[in-house]
């Protein structure tokens, strides 16, 4: 566990020769001369940006990241270290500040990271919403719709985590005619239709 800074006010607002640090501890890393390449930390930034506000998503900009960093692959470096060292790069203004605030070298691995990045913005009032929000919609189907949606989950769709329930419903909306094209051509004769345009329009009112 690391130390925590005794410096006082005065202290912290005073420059150093050497700097404060971040919160990211040195890693070892095999490659020889590893240093980050701007076309890497563009494709961050470019690509994913989160900024701390209300309405961003936590759980959405972690999967978008680590999509991005699973196609940079320099040789000799972990994922860890390379996600580790690339994620400061996803995150603008509030973030970015939350960010330097953490305790120096306090961080060893991305589990690490990202366990922080989503307490700090993913927060029980968040989950309670979004459960809220699900269950809203949820109780808001027909049986068969519910049948549906639970086949859509690959199973009971309630119990799955909140964050899981939301991302299908989501999917469902921006892409219910592909849904509906799959269940019509799946379905045998003897069974209903399963209508994802009518899931969708009803998710529409919680998204």
């Amino acid at each position: 566990m690391p130390a925590p800074d005794l410096r006082t006010m005065e202290e912290l607002c005073q420059p150093t020769m050497n700097g404060r640090g971040g919160p990211i501890a040195p890693m070892n890393i095999q490659a020889t001369n590893f240093k980050l390449k701007n076309h890497m930390i563009q494709q961050v930034q470019n690509s994913c940006q989160f900024h701390g506000l209300p309405s961003d998503d936590a759980n959405k900009h972690l999967d978008k990241f680590l999509t991005i960093t699973q196609s940079i692959k320099p040789n000799g470096v972990i994922d860890d270290a390379l996600r580790l060292y690339l994620f400061p790069y996803s995150l603008m203004h509030h973030a970015t500040a939350w960010f330097d605030r953490l305790l120096k070298n306090s961080i060893h691995t991305f589990q690490e990271m990202a366990s922080k990045f989503l307490s700090k913005y993913f927060t029980p009032s968040i989950v309670t919403k979004l459960r809220n929000d699900i269950n809203t919609f949820y109780n808001g189907l027909t049986l068969r719709h519910r049948d549906t949606i639970n086949a859509a989950a690959g199973g009971t769709f309630m119990k799955r985590r909140p964050e899981e329930c939301y991302d299908l419903i989501e999917n469902i909306t921006a892409h219910h005619n592909d849904w509906d094209t799959s269940a019509h051509r799946g379905e045998s004769s003897s069974s209903p239709t399963s209508s994802f345009s009518e899931i969708a329009a009803l998710a529409q009112y919680m998204l």
